[in-house]
């Protein structure tokens, strides 16, 4: 997962002992076995997971209503636009 250098920052440090296993599992450094520990202060790639169609939830689950394609184009465009790193 990435996000840009600003959500980052707002993050919790994690070692790079963590960050390897994470990666290792295709998984989330700030991902604990109760959840998102950085939940609040979570990235927009989080925030927008299971909302849109290009980023479907692997449970199956998702909004009501989900974001419009034109949101979401406009969310990637964002994306490219932006200096993006490795959670």
């Amino acid at each position: 997962m990435t996000t840009s250098s600003e959500e980052m920052a707002r993050l919790l440090v994690k070692s790079r002992a963590v960050h390897e296993a994470a990666l290792a599992d295709l998984s989330c450094p700030h991902l604990g076995d109760e959840g998102c520990q950085v939940y609040a202060e979570r990235p927009l790639i989080c925030r927008l997971f299971g909302t849109t169609p290009g980023l479907p939830c692997p449970h199956g689950r998702r909004p009501e209503v989900m974001t419009d394609r034109r949101i979401e184009q406009q969310i990637h465009h964002f994306f490219a636009a932006t200096r993006q790193v490795l959670v």
